[in-house]
């Protein structure tokens, strides 16, 4: 079948149902082989060089084909060979903050491949298009019941997001919470005097009040608001007695009212999402640790996390003491709010060419 040849061509030598440290000597050799195939003779060499210490390079790549494919065309060229040729020029050493850089600067042509895939049975009418902000083309392809999958290119016209942004989107389905901490240049931390605890969910009556207000209006807010909530849990990280999520949303809300009184909803909705942004971004920059285990956002909601670290172990923080760069917030945006939601950030919609914001029309 057309399905099944596709998926042959494009994964059957990464080995992908197996995480890096599990694959034998054969297995790697296996997935190396096809790595070559794809890439230019110096840049191989120069892989084989950074390499020679450690194969962290060769997992991220790996990683890379995984996410999108060995042989998926645009502009008649492999996605994944423009990918790493650019990235393996950016490497300046196999250093995790170098390869964060590098897959920054090499991510974009990402956005370019319009992948959608025709259900069993179904017309072309019913194409449902890849996300890349999702999860990997393998996994969609996986978990869909595809008669065929088809690639085009698309213009995409980046207006409010540089190219190096891009990658910051789904930094986190690549390298953990540690590396991008390094890549962000707070390896430095400050130890918090306070223990966080775990409080009783009080209050929440209050904001739900004002959100069925808001739902009639702009349902998006009550949806970002309830994804912070199900993100952080009931957790206090700072000792005010309540839910930390709780002081979020209310400052976040706050200023939404009072935007929203002077510039209407539209401009309201964007400041929203930027005090959102701009906590949730300080909350992943922190280090929060229970009997010397780390909360790794990547993996885990703070939520799932502080569950499986009772309240009578008390939660060390331990912050930043130096400013990230604000732009980084990117990285953390797909952790409450939706595909949607980033067009206020210049993201296009799925198989769109622009970012359009579909909140100028409340």
């Amino acid at each position: 079948m057309v399905i099944e040849s596709w998926l042959k061509k494009n994964f059957s030598a990464l080995t992908a149902e197996k995480e890096w440290s599990s694959l034998n000597d054969i297995e790697k050799q296996q997935i190396k082989n096809a790595i070559r195939l794809r890439l230019d003779d110096k840049i191989w060499r120069k892989l084989l060089s950074l390499c020679n210490k450690d194969e962290s390079i060769f997992e991220l790549a790996r990683n890379i084909a995984v996410y999108v494919g060995l042989d998926t065309k645009i502009y008649t060229e492999r996605l994944f060979s423009l990918i790493m040729n650019r990235l393996v020029s950016e490497l300046t050493d196999s250093s995790i903050e170098s390869q964060i850089h590098a897959f920054t600067e090499s991510i974009y042509p990402i956005t370019y491949a319009k992948i959608t895939g025709r259900p069993k049975g179904q017309t072309q009418r019913a194409a449902v298009t890849w996300d890349f902000t999702q999860g990997s083309l393998k996994s969609w392809s996986d978990n869909s019941n595809f008669d065929s999958i088809s690639t085009s290119q698309l213009e995409v016209k980046l207006e409010y997001l540089r190219k190096d942004e891009v990658g910051l989107l789904i930094l986190y389905k690549f390298f953990n919470a540690e590396s991008i901490l390094k890549f962000m240049s707070t390896i430095k931390m400050k130890k918090l005097q306070s223990k966080a605890q775990r409080v009783e969910a009080i209050g929440y009556k209050n904001i739900q009040m004002q959100l069925d207000a808001i739902d009639t209006i702009n349902p998006a807010v009550v949806k970002i608001c309830n994804r912070v909530k199900d993100f952080m849990g009931d957790v206090d990280l700072f000792n005010r007695g309540l839910p930390t999520y709780y002081n979020i949303i209310t400052s976040s809300l706050s200023a939404y009212y009072a935007e929203a009184e002077l510039q209407g909803q539209s401009s309201a909705f964007i400041i929203f999402c930027d005090y959102i942004s701009n906590q949730i971004n300080q909350l992943c920059c922190m280090k929060i640790e229970s009997k010397g285990q780390s909360w790794d956002w990547t993996a885990e909601s703070l939520r799932s996390w502080v569950s499986k670290h009772p309240t009578g172990n008390s939660i060390t923080l331990q912050t930043p003491t130096r400013e990230t760069n604000k732009k980084l917030y990117l990285a953390f945006s797909l952790l409450v709010f939706s595909r949607a939601d980033l067009s206020i950030w210049g993201v296009p919609a799925v198989g769109r060419k622009e970012a359009v914001f579909w909140g100028d029309a409340l």
